[in-house]
């Protein structure tokens, strides 16, 4: 049976869970944090989390897995059988990886510590947002899902990563950044209401709920 490793504080643990949810593929769950202890790093070469253990060995980096459990279960697709389409899933995902996940992952540790964010992160990150929410303006369709008529990798990706530039867009800029994309607010509405979709929110708002409280900051 795989076995997914990680917590559901990260984003790209609940993306990866979500998509063996989705599938419908039996796994296990181990708990560790992010860390750079000899034997994680063993498993996962950076450090990071999740880690998708086979009876082959392990997998890291979430697009990596989300393709790999896409050719182990390709009975419930997550990705389009044309080829351009199915490019165009991996270029929304990539997308959001690298210019909306990433700056906006750079303020967690200001979330949830006590010091005040520096003012070269509250200067950067915002424009750094800015150019993604353009590009995904540019990339996304919301008819009805994000890369079109079917429901997708993309959205699974799209939608943790849009509620962790929410959160901190909110938190830091008293900006309401999802409103700059037309159809934004309303496709991740109608991704709230898958029931996949509610119990990972759950898990993941009690999870950074946890942490607040840990660190005085709820």
């Amino acid at each position: 049976m795989l076995r997914l490793h990680g917590v559901a504080i990260s984003n790209f643990y609940c993306i990866a869970k979500q998509a063996l949810l989705e599938k419908g593929i039996a796994f296990e769950e181990v708990r560790v944090m992010a860390n750079q202890e000899p034997a994680w790093l063993a498993i996962s070469p950076m450090g990071k989390i999740p880690a998708l253990e086979t009876e082959r060995g392990f997998l890291t980096e979430t697009n990596v897995i989300l393709e790999y459990l896409e050719d182990l279960h390709p009975a419930t697709p997550l990705y389009p059988q044309d080829a351009f389409a199915r490019a165009k899933v991996k270029q929304l995902i990539k997308v959001t990886e690298l210019y909306l996940e990433a700056p906006a992952h750079q303020l967690v540790p200001w979330l949830f510590g006590s010091n005040p964010l520096p003012d070269y992160l509250r200067e950067t990150v915002r424009p750094q947002l800015e150019r993604g929410l353009a590009a995904l303006r540019r990339l996304a369709t919301f008819s009805p899902w994000a890369s079109g008529e079917q429901y997708t990798a993309a959205d699974i990706f799209l939608y943790r990563s849009t509620d962790m530039v929410q959160v901190m867009t909110r938190k830091f800029y008293d900006w309401d950044a999802i409103s700059t994309v037309p159809g934004l607010r309303e496709w991740r509405a109608h991704m709230a209401q898958r029931p996949v979709t509610q119990a990972i929110d759950q898990e993941s708002n009690a999870a950074r709920q946890e942490i607040l409280k840990k660190t005085g900051r709820a």
